[in-house]
């Protein structure tokens, strides 16, 4: 999605991404919000308001991967704003980063299908069209036609809030501890981390108990039962048998998890 995102638009794209910052939030960011050295970004606006929807201010890591992008963005800023518009104010509230968003994704290739059409038949005013999940060359299939049908795509019903969630379950399935991400969202709760993205965890949670090696297990005996045709009545050893010593051979039995093979037990009297 980030190559097919346009190189003027692709910094506030890979913050959103590298980040989870909310729309607001990015467009708030301040170039002194930015400490490149120590890879720290300061959140504490959203838009003009000196505030974010959390009412606080954090600072999170700088992902090595996005430095560059931090980079472009300073140098191509000519205001104090990290991503202005082009005349250095700051971008309005209701700007659709959403439809950028979704043609990028169309050209990656990251959509819902295709929508086949017939230019020929639409021309006649008889269109056809197909649904497919590729973009692959068919025709159309009416009597006399044969004519190529025009895949076209079917973007995603994404919002620009959604890389938000993009941000989360790529940090998750990396192995990236729920506590850690809830700190890099900025979640009042790590109840919302674990809750909203329930699903990517037990995935995540299987591969770090594997981490858990103690090596091989000590060595034990498991107790073999005799075969049924062969088993033998064990009698209780009471105190009408505590001098018995067939019974105290069969104790020792007992107490050492050895159990007799069906061969050698009619070589003890019961």
């Amino acid at each position: 999605m980030l190559a097919e995102i346009s190189p003027c638009w692709r910094p506030l794209f890979a913050t959103a991404v590298y980040t989870g910052l909310r729309k607001g939030e990015l467009i708030g960011l301040r170039k002194k919000d930015v400490d490149l050295k120590r890879r720290l970004l300061t959140v504490e606006r959203s838009y003009e308001r000196d505030t974010t929807k959390g009412g606080h201010s954090d600072v999170i890591p700088i992902a090595a991967e996005l430095e560059p992008y931090l980079r472009a963005a300073l140098r191509a800023s000519s205001s104090q704003l990290l991503f202005p518009r082009s005349d250095g104010s700051m971008h309005r509230e209701d700007i659709h980063l959403e439809d950028k968003l979704r043609r990028a994704l169309g050209r990656a290739g990251l959509v819902e299908g295709y929508l086949h059409v017939c230019r020929q038949c639409m021309a006649k005013g008889t269109p056809h069209e197909e649904r497919h999940d590729d973009d692959e060359l068919r025709r159309c299939p009416h009597e006399g036609c044969g004519g190529k049908l025009w895949p076209k795509r079917i973007p995603r019903h994404i919002r620009f809030h959604d890389l938000r969630h993009t941000t989360a379950t790529l940090l998750l399935t990396a192995g990236v501890p729920p506590f850690a991400v809830q700190r890099i969202l900025r979640h009042s709760d790590p109840k919302i981390t674990t809750e909203v993205y329930g699903h990517v965890v037990p995935g995540f949670l299987r591969d770090a108990i594997d981490q858990l090696k103690l090596g091989d297990p000590a060595p034990f005996v498991t107790p073999l039962l005799p075969a049924a045709e062969n088993a033998v009545e064990v009698p209780e050893v009471g105190p009408q048998h505590a001098h018995d010593s067939e019974s105290l051979e069969w104790r020792a039995l007992l107490d050492s998890n050895q159990w007799p093979s069906a061969s050698e037990t009619d070589a003890l009297s019961i």
